[in-house]
């Protein structure tokens, strides 16, 4: 706005002008803000209050430049330099004011995501935790174990000493890393390994795994009980006979750890029941990482690939 003080009269143009001004700051301030902080990462509050004080004077010297030259041509006379520093430190001040406001928003913002996420998360491994829990006290998998158990005593009493090794491994780490997000590689492999070979006392030749993984990765994390999830959709969903034999794998590729199976679905409840599982699984995945479960399927072969976290 500007005022003649010797008459008194406010010329309108300098309104409108002012007022475009401060929109162009406060609309280019909402895209600026939202996207230092996202750029910022691992920056330290130094370097982030600097950035959003630099951009800030940057925009404001600008835009105020911009009017002052086109109120130049309104008025057809030059402008003194004092009324372009008035104008560039008042433009600065507004900038800075709506900077904080943005700031304190987008905070304010991300804050309420976080809390939400947190949530979100805690339902789902609330929802987990109630399907492992379901999944260690599983009576058809404790019965099947039982019954292989009492047949492989009499006739292969190491065999029957592994096994129930193996069977202790799979529930004392359904109850000791239920609470966990995220676990070592190599140590969900072990219980992989585990479960599969008590599977393996109860199909025989009739199912077929293999585990190949670099050494190299075992220190990297995944989802908790991740792969367990998958090699245990396969077993329930997969035909397993003598006519029709399940191959499961298990391998790394890139940056994802991999599980896939030949494709032989049970009955038609396969899809629908299968996805309830992926979902749950993909929803936890989204929680933790940015990096997507990549499920494929074709005639032959059913394949999932986890990300490392």
């Amino acid at each position: 706005m500007h005022i003649d003080y010797k008459t008194g009269e406010i010329t309108w143009k300098w309104v409108i002008a002012v007022i475009l001004g401060a929109f162009t700051i406060s609309r280019i301030q909402n895209w600026a803000i939202p996207y230092i902080t996202q750029r910022a990462g691992s920056w330290t509050v130094g370097r982030i209050i600097g950035a959003y004080v630099l951009e800030s004077v940057v925009v404001a010297t600008v835009v105020s430049l911009v009017v002052a030259r086109l109120m130049e041509f309104t008025y057809s006379k030059p402008f003194s330099v004092n009324t372009y520093m008035g104008g560039v430190i008042s433009f600065s001040l507004f900038t800075l004011v709506m900077t904080s406001i943005f700031v304190i928003e987008e905070f304010i913002t991300r804050w309420r995501g976080s809390l939400l996420q947190e949530q979100e998360l805690k339902q789902a491994l609330l929802k987990a935790e109630f399907d492992n829990l379901k999944s260690q006290v599983n009576p058809h998998f404790l019965f099947n174990s039982l019954n292989i158990l009492s047949a492989l005593i009499p006739e292969d009493p190491k065999n029957a000493v592994g096994m129930v090794e193996r069977m202790s491994k799979v529930f004392r780490y359904n109850l000791q890393n239920s609470d966990r997000n995220s676990i070592e590689l190599e140590s969900e492999l072990k219980i992989v390994d585990a479960y599969l070979f008590i599977h393996k006392m109860r199909f025989g030749d009739n199912l077929q795994y293999n585990i190949s993984v670099s050494a190299a990765k075992f220190p990297l994390l995944i989802l908790t009980q991740g792969l367990l999830t998958l090699v245990e959709n396969a077993l329930k969903h997969n035909e397993c006979s003598s006519e029709n034999p399940l191959l499961i794998e298990v391998f790394d590729e890139k940056k994802w750890i991999v599980v896939r199976n030949n494709y032989q679905p049970k009955s038609r409840q396969f899809v629908e029941s299968n996805n309830i599982g992926l979902v749950n699984l993909q929803t936890r995945y989204r929680l933790l990482t940015t990096e997507p479960v990549i499920i494929a399927q074709d005639e032959k072969h059913f394949t999932v690939k986890i990300p490392f976290i």
